[in-house]
């Protein structure tokens, strides 16, 4: 029976205090998936919110990531109030009608309001038309 309980500790000290085994590398290949062209996308972005006085104002920048030219870019202005609530929208033109916002391109707009306990904005593209 002793001599079990010594081979048993012994294949269990084995088991444990033997050299870690190197570690497997895999490799995996990743076939790349074609990117859809996407015609028409486009982003607003807000790059400042700030209250002077009794008016908010929020800029942005538009951006084209399509493939062709839009025109007739609308940006939604979102007021929200200390604790993150939508109080209120507005709409900005960022690219009216008659004029184009190329692929790549990029347009600034500002939209402002005189709301009170304003502390918050946001935008985000919400329409635009494409001729082609």
């Amino acid at each position: 029976m002793f001599a079990i309980a010594v081979l048993v500790v012994l294949a269990l000290g084995y088991w444990f205090l033997r050299p870690p085994a190197e570690p497997m590398n895999v490799v995996q290949k990743i076939e790349p998936q074609p990117v859809e062209k996407v015609r028409t996308r486009v982003e607003a972005t807000m790059t400042n919110c700030a209250r002077r006085g009794d008016t908010t104002r929020v800029e942005g920048l538009v951006h084209n990531r399509g493939s062709i030219d839009v025109t007739r870019v609308t940006v939604q202005s979102i007021w929200k109030d200390g604790f993150g609530t939508a109080v209120s929208t507005g709409l900005v033109y960022a690219v009216p009608d008659g004029e184009r916002l190329s692929p790549g391109e990029v347009r600034s707009f500002v939209d402002t309001t005189k709301l009170r306990g304003i502390e918050r904005c946001n935008v985000r593209a919400l329409d635009w038309w494409a001729d082609d």
